[in-house]
């Protein structure tokens, strides 16, 4: 930030309400402490704990990250404020601070510089809020008669500019750390170099040798290390075509990346940085589209839904597409801006702390004011988004009225990258208010993420709602992300959709994707299609077709689903609920160190005898009485097992202090040409709409399911027909149906004397009902209605 801009800041504080909260957050966080250190400077300076000899500290072990922050934040925001007002007594304050840790750490080398132990806390924490403090007062550091309190010697001393040069230095060195290994560019790394750069390049911008600060700087941009990888060669290639960091959901927004490159562009526009990687700023978009109903985000791997980046990704964006003109991108900022203020009721902002943001009062000096009123819309609620590097395949279905209690959500994949489970094909599922069906997710704590109830059980198969084969399902070691983890797993790949990625749909009624994976670590196939189909503004379901086979042995299959709740009751199709007994069959592991596939933390398990029935399960959420109601299709020999699990991370309503419900299907021998067909129907009510559920047969294959349901006083019946190949065919002479392609559904709606029917074709040529026939063409997708 210039003197030049200062105005600019001046003006927005001025005009609107959100940049003068912003300035008041920074006058609460620091005026009282200001004014009592210009009393007594000690009182601040005697709490900076002491630093440590080296960064050798473990994570863990570097306690002080959090007190040695704290100081520097206040620091930096009273350098904000000495920016702003250009009252002194903020710049003494701050630069006094930052003189006690220069006069230590100007006498170490870049090899045992640290503020709190640990290398990789130091530069997104303490370093980079110095760096930030340092850089606003500087024009305060650079007259001659400034003098700084020195603890040492308890008294006013003048400044010495080299010691603070000496300290940039050697902050910057040991992140750094060019006395290690060089970068290897292109090579697949973790996201711990784009969380280190603010800090570092905070940094390297505050050295006044103009000669060593254009070394640092091109080893940070072009060179790399082995520590802190080249940002343009090694960084910025892994984005990739959809433009997201290659992570779980959270760890992928990644704005301190949009936000380095708005920085460099800044500082040296001839290099024109953004030039190749629009790929990343269309990508900043790609989030708000994995939103659940109510507004929370789907989780894949180690992620949490309610960490949300997509406001501050949108700043930058903004920033940089301003500055260089890309009047497109300009506009999607400004609009996706304007939704997300008006999804929580305005702009609101608050300046907080927080030890790992230091761009948290950045909001305020990159403040761009947004109309209040925009005709532009992004429709963030596209049916099927597709997560190409984490295998995942989105699918909604919204309604306009009460989506939230209404709408519906699920995704289907798996794959390995940095914090990626081991899961094969799991699924999530979202209905009546709650993600009754969760992926597993990260534990509140970094602490926590290394207890064996994370590392055996949530991070593997049975935590998830998937499949395992054989008892064995498992990941690999070799190429895993994290040592000792097991987790590495090829990646699921999408073969079908309808409608495709961020496509419109050709129905309102009707979507689907199909994702498939060749498990070369279990040796086996798993195809997975889920489909959402709406019976009306009110009631929607799931259906959810596994298939499933060893290359070897089949030996059995177990289909695993989770499910929040207080209680499960199983009845067969008849409505006699089921008998069960004690169980051991899920105390087993295949002998790995972490105990794959997981289940040995399933309690209360018992089981059914195998039957050919139908099964109705109901999960109950007792809070506010909503349900998950789930049918199985008959015909198969199958048990079932409830259980319950470890409870559910980030729940509501206080399901997250709760066990959650299981309930695990086994199926003896192959599951492909039986494959798992099960209907959810999440509901407010007790009585599911859905009536019965019975499975589509080709000879002993079953090919998709007949569901009928009964909404009001309309019959419906929907025959759904999934097949394993794009050019299928499937002719049901009894039903005087056939049909040609991997997808398809016939929809019959019935009250009193009156039927409608429609064809619609997900993927496939052509779809015949009784003397109904319909032609997809080219597109291979269609829907027609008759009366």
């Amino acid at each position: 930030m210039t003197q030049d801009e200062k105005p600019h800041i001046l003006k927005l504080i001025e005009e609107y309400d959100w940049a003068k909260s912003m300035l008041n957050d920074l006058h609460d966080a620091v005026d009282k402490k200001v004014d009592a250190h210009q009393n007594n400077p000690m009182a601040i300076l005697s709490a900076i704990p002491k630093i440590p000899a080296n960064n050798t500290l473990t994570e863990f072990e570097a306690v002080t990250v959090d007190e040695h922050t704290a100081i520097l934040n206040d620091a930096s925001y009273a350098a904000m404020l000495y920016f702003l007002t250009e009252n002194e007594k903020y710049a003494q304050f701050s630069a006094d601070i930052l003189w006690n840790y220069a006069a230590k750490l100007s006498q170490r080398t870049p090899e045992n510089t640290t503020i709190c132990g640990n290398h990789f806390y130091d530069p997104r924490t303490a370093y980079a809020h110095f760096a930030l403090a340092y850089d606003f007062i500087y024009n305060f550091l650079d007259h001659p008669d400034t003098k700084v309190f020195k603890e040492s010697a308890k008294k006013m001393e003048a400044f010495d500019k080299q010691v603070f040069q000496k300290t940039i230095l050697n902050m910057v060195g040991s992140t750094l750390q060019e006395y290690g290994s060089s970068d290897v560019h292109g090579k697949f790394i973790s996201n711990h170099p784009i969380l280190t750069a603010p800090g570092v390049l905070y940094g390297i911008l505050c050295v006044d040798d103009d000669k060593e600060r254009e070394r640092l700087f091109n080893v940070f941009w072009e060179k790399g290390t082995a520590h802190q990888n080249s940002f343009k060669n090694t960084i910025l290639p892994m984005f990739g075509k959809q433009g997201i960091w290659p992570e779980s959901t959270s760890y992928s927004f990644m704005p301190a990346v949009t936000m380095v490159l708005n920085i460099v562009d800044r500082v040296y526009p001839e290099k024109d940085v953004t030039k190749g990687y629009k790929n990343i700023f269309k990508g900043n978009f790609l989030f708000d589209n994995l939103r659940m109903p109510d507004g929370r985000f789907v989780r894949y791997g180690d992620s949490k839904r309610n960490h949300d980046g997509t406001e501050q990704l949108y700043r930058y964006t903004l920033h940089l597409a301003q500055r260089r003109g890309y009047t497109k991108l300009e506009t999607q900022a400004k609009v996706a801006l304007r939704q997300a203020y008006n999804r929580r009721g305005g702009y609101q902002p608050k300046i907080g702390r927080s030890t790992f943001n230091s761009s948290e009062p950045l909001k305020l000096f990159w403040g761009i004011p947004i109309p209040e009123e925009i005709n532009n819309e992004i429709d963030f609620k596209k049916p099927t988004v597709l997560v190409e590097h984490a295998g995942i395949a989105l699918q909604r279905n919204y309604v306009k009225t009460d989506n939230e209690l209404y709408g519906l959500c699920g995704i289907i994949g798996g794959a390995h990258y940095v914090h990626s489970h081991v899961t094969g094909i799991t699924m999530e599922l979202y209905g009546a208010g709650y993600v009754m069906a969760p992926n597993a997710g990260l534990p509140p704590t970094v602490k926590e993420r290394r207890i064996p109830l994370h590392e055996n059980y949530f991070r593997l198969y049975a935590g998830n709602n998937t499949v395992i084969v054989n008892g064995t399902s498992h990941g690999d070691q070799p190429g895993s992300w994290k040592g000792g983890a097991y987790v590495w797993q090829n990646t699921v790949v999408n073969i079908a959709a309808e409608p495709q990625h961020l496509e419109d749909p050709i129905s309102e009624y009707f979507n689907f994707a199909t994702q498939f994976l060749k498990d070369t670590i279990n040796n086996c196939n798993q195809e997975r299609t889920l489909s959402i189909i709406r019976t009306s503004d009110k009631t929607a379901y799931y259906l959810d077709v596994f298939r499933s086979k060893s290359l070897e042995e089949n030996k059995f299959h177990d289909y695993v689903y989770h499910n929040i709740g207080d209680a499960v009751t199983l009845e067969n199709d008849k409505g006699k609920t089921l008998n069960t007994r004690i169980t051991n069959r899920y105390q087993t592991d295949v002998g790995d160190p972490v105990q794959s596939p997981g289940w040995r933390y399933f309690k209360n398990t018992t089981s059914t005898k195998e039957t050919k029935n139908g099964i109705h399960a109901t999960f109950h959420i007792k809070h506010d009485n909503r349900f998950m109601h789930m049918f199985v299709s008959n015909g198969t020999k199958r048990s079932y097992t409830t259980a319950l699990a470890p409870p559910t991370r980030e729940a509501i309503n206080g399901y997250e202090e709760k066990p959650t419900q299981v309930l695990v299907i086994r199926q003896e021998g192959e599951a492909w040409n039986k494959p798992f067909v099960s209907v959810f129907e999440p509901s407010t009510k007790a009585k599911s709409s859905v009536q019965k559920v019975s499975p589509l047969m080709d000879g002993d294959k079953i090919v998709g399911a007949s569901i009928i349901s009964k909404v009001n006083s309309k019959t419906i019946t929907d025959y759904v027909i999934s097949l394993d190949h794009s050019d299928s065919e499937y002719v049901n002479k009894e039903l005087n149906l056939n049909f040609k392609g991997r997808f398809g559904i016939v929809r019959l709606e019935s009250i009193k004397n009156e039927q409608k029917t429609t064809l619609y074709i997900g993927e496939g040529s052509e779809l015949g009902f009784n003397t109904h026939k319909l032609v997809s063409g080219n597109k291979r997708k269609a829907i027609k209605s008759f009366d």
